[in-house]
This record gives structure tokens, C-alpha cells and sequence, in this order.
């Protein structure tokens, strides 16, 4: 969703300041992946879209008054209910509707139960709003197809295995010889032994260094905030740029 879209959302015109000032916040917070807004972005809303301007921090300062907004020094966030009521109004944007459908028609491709059993998963999560936990199991997902991938073709297999001993000599890893056998492995030198060994082209190998790095602050506590465009970026990569182009 674009800042002009925003002003075809049904009823847009006739909307209270109030009401814009939150619609911008849920704009800015779900489609910019802003964690906290300022006043200014807020203005700067009014102006790009050549509204008639408010006095947006004053505004704002009552709507956190009413709890409507969320304060701190680095500026304001809607309030959790607030922005899931804007969500579930406005949220199905494109991205989404093609995540949902990227999801859905890739069990035809999938051909083990365990990459299955992610998928699910993924579906669930993303569907629910759990968007950290959906960014996990889109990469649990993808890295488990890769892994099954390399082991479905002998040519790949005997490349990757003549990889791991010349990058990772001193490590003395034993040959892969089932799915199994990559737990010896860490993820990121899967990745780097991929590349490597010429199995994925230079964009795939930047598509998933990217999502495991982004992957591992999802996976953990770092304190960052997980937005649905930011879930629907990873999604897309993981199973349109990667998953579905290596079967």
C-alpha cells in the first residue's frame, strides 16, 4: 500500500483528524516499518497528499491522553488494539494476498512431510499475525528444502561434499551422506558451500544470507519489532526466489 492508496481507503474524506492521524500512524508503523513516528512523518503525510493541515502533535499528544497512542523518546506507536482494529480493516494488501497464495499452491512442489509440516506452520503463524514466528518457519522451511534438494541429485551431492572438504578443511566433516548428516553443518556454511560450489547463483546465495541474518534476530531476543511488510519481504524471497526455483 502506497500514501496515495491510503486516501481511497472508503470513507477517507469524511474521516475526523484523529481518526487520518491514525490511519497515517498504521500506514507508517505496517508499510514503512517505522516502529515509532514522529509528529513530522505524520505532517509530512498531510502535506504529500495536499490535505488541509491539522496541528498534528498537539493532536497526537491528546490521542496518547485517551491511550490511543503509546509515548516514549523516540516518538509515538499506535496502541496494540488500535492497530490491530486499522489491521484487520485495511491489511490485505497486495504482498499479503500473495504470500497467502505463494503459501498455498506450494504443497505441489513439496515433497516431504516434514517440509510440509513447516509450511503449515508458516501458513499459521503468518495468518495469525505471528509474524516473527512466521519468518522462523519460512526459513526452517526453505533451509530444509535446500538440504533435501542438494540430496536428490548425486552430481549436486558429490559437488557439495567436494566443497565442504576444500572450504571447511580443518573442520574434517564427514561426507553427507543423508538429511542427517547437515546437522554436523551450521546453517550459514550450508549457504556459503552452496555458493561455493556454483549450486545457487550470486542472488540466491545474497536472498539467503540476508533472511538467515534476518531469521536470527527474529529467532531471538533482540528487541526489534517484527512488522507484517517486513515477514512478507523474507516470505516472498525464501519461497518465490528460492524454494520454488529449486525443485
Amino acid at each position: 500500500m502506497t500514501l496515495d492508496d491510503v486516501k481511497t481507503v472508503d470513507g477517507f474524506a469524511g474521516l475526523s483528524h484523529p481518526e487520518k492521524i491514525k490511519l497515517f500512524m498504521w500506514w507508517l508503523h505496517t508499510c514503512r516499518g517505522r516502529e515509532r513516528v514522529k509528529p513530522r512523518e505524520v505532517q509530512d503525510c498531510y502535506e504529500n497528499l495536499s490535505l488541509a493541515p491539522t496541528n498534528v502533535a498537539t493532536a497526537m499528544d491528546r490521542l496518547e491522553g485517551q491511550k490511543q497512542l503509546v509515548k516514549n523518546s523516540q516518538g509515538y506507536r499506535l496502541e496494540m488494539s488500535i492497530a490491530d482494529g486499522l489491521t484487520a480493516k485495511h491489511g490485505k494488501r497486495d504482498a499479503t494476498i500473495l504470500v497467502d497464495k505463494l503459501l498455498t499452491a506450494l504443497p505441489n512442489h513439496l515433497g516431504n512431510l516434514k517440509e510440509r509440516a513447516y509450511l503449515e506452520e508458516t501458513l499459521i503463524c503468518f495468518r495469525h499475525k505471528a509474524f516473527r514466528a512466521a519468518i522462523v518457519m519460512a526459513w526452517n522451511l526453505t533451509y530444509d528444502h535446500l538440504c533435501e534438494w542438494v540430496l536428490a541429485d548425486q552430481a549436486r551431492l558429490a559437488s557439495f561434499n567436494t566443497q565442504m572438504q576444500k572450504t571447511y578443511a580443518k573442520r574434517n566433516y564427514p561426507l553427507i551422506v543423508n538429511r542427517d548428516s547437515f546437522e554436523e553443518l551450521k546453517e550459514f556454511e550450508v549457504v556459503q558451500i552452496l555458493a561455493s560450489a556454483g549450486l545457487v547463483n550470486g542472488g540466491i546465495h545474497t536472498i539467503l544470507k540476508e533472511k538467515l541474518d534476518r531469521r536470527n534476530k527474529a529467532a531471538h531476543a533482540t528487541g526489534i519489532t517484527i512488522f507484517q511488510n517486513t515477514a512478507e519481504e523474507v516470505i516472498i524471497d525464501l519461497i518465490e526466489n528460492v524454494a520454488v526455483k529449486l525443485m
